[in-house]
């Protein structure tokens, strides 16, 4: 792997030097501000530098290799554990070591040593009743951002919480009246506001009460949308709370969830496990250093938008219902 820094004025140039220098499939590691003004972002890639005309067929040969280790069926001497990962498409690396962590716990049973390896290498935040800051929820068109934060709001009501919606996604058909709706249900303050001055003023007109924002829909790998996402946090002081799809490849969703973290956001709300089977993009969020805050395994608001805990995500992966046969005989 090459780990590299870039510098610029901003995001968008900085951005740009990363996938000159590293390729399209860069991992964001780390971003900030530097001391004399401007932008600094860390990031890395396997394999030779991007665009390396020569090392095309040893990338090829590598991308090949890795496909048919996903592809072949586990050996019947695998461990049990390895095999449930294999078959969620949980990250090679991740797996390993989840695997070699549960083995210290092992006296604890399949699904209670399971979360405590989750819980020895990941992070756990679950979104509290009433937020400490604002919130700024994000996710790729589709991710469910809205309805997360309907969610949100009809547990915060539930605890005797207050929270004020405030709509900052303009640019979705009927966005705005679909949150105005829920908050005359909920019988909560709605706010809209257009750009981020305006936020920032609403941000201090309800200063000292919980805001959740519906953020505009951010494509996470495209870097004028960050770039906007950015703009509106900021100013309000917002906590960025991205909502990524947890039924996506683990490969997009780490990536997305990278480039998340790269612009600030430090917790993920995974969406539409009830949905699917594979859940690798659970762990590949993980991996991408972003700390699991709440899962949502159900399309209704009132239900179904659980706190994230490591016994719970260990619960998820081991649902026999989910597995081939070949995975699910055994104590996981």
């Amino acid at each position: 792997m090459r780990l590299m820094t870039f510098s610029g004025t901003s995001l968008t140039e900085v951005m740009a030097q990363v996938r000159r220098d590293l390729g399209p499939d860069a991992v964001i590691i780390s971003t900030g501000n530097r001391p004399g003004g401007g932008i600094e972002v860390r990031a890395a890639a396997e394999g030779p530098r991007f665009g390396d005309v020569k090392d095309a067929p040893r990338l090829r040969a590598s991308r090949e290799s890795e496909a048919q280790r996903r592809a072949r069926p586990a050996r019947e001497d695998d461990d049990h554990l390895a095999q449930i990962l294999a078959f969620h498409c949980v990250p090679e690396r991740a797996a390993e070591a989840l695997v070699k962590a549960a083995r210290q716990f092992e006296d604890r049973g399949g699904t209670a040593a399971l979360a405590a390896a989750l819980d020895a290498r990941y992070r756990f935040r679950p979104c509290p009743p009433v937020a400490e800051r604002p919130l700024l929820i994000t996710g790729p068109p589709g991710a469910g951002k809205t309805s997360v934060l309907a969610k949100l709001a009809a547990r915060g009501v539930a605890e005797g919480a207050q929270p004020v919606l405030i709509s900052a996604d303009c640019e979705r058909a009927g966005a705005e009246a679909r949150l105005s709706e829920l908050a005359g249900k909920l019988k909560l303050q709605f706010e809209a506001c257009d750009d981020p001055r305006e936020l920032s003023k609403l941000a201090d007109l309800h200063d000292g009460q919980p805001l959740l924002i519906d953020a505009p829909a951010c494509n996470p790998f495209d870097i004028d949308d960050l770039d906007m996402l950015h703009a509106f946090a900021a100013p309000a002081d917002a906590e960025i709370l991205a909502v990524i799809d947890g039924g996506q490849s683990a490969e997009d969703a780490g990536d997305a969830a990278a480039m998340f973290a790269a612009i600030g956001a430090n917790r993920v709300v995974l969406t539409k496990l009830d949905s699917a089977r594979r859940l690798g993009a659970m762990i590949a969020a993980g991996e991408a250093g972003l700390a699991f805050a709440q899962i949502s395994e159900s399309p209704y608001i009132g239900t179904g938008l659980a706190p994230a805990t490591s016994l719970r995500l260990a619960r998820t992966l081991l649902d026999e219902r989910d597995l081939p046969q070949n995975a699910s005989e055994g104590d996981a």
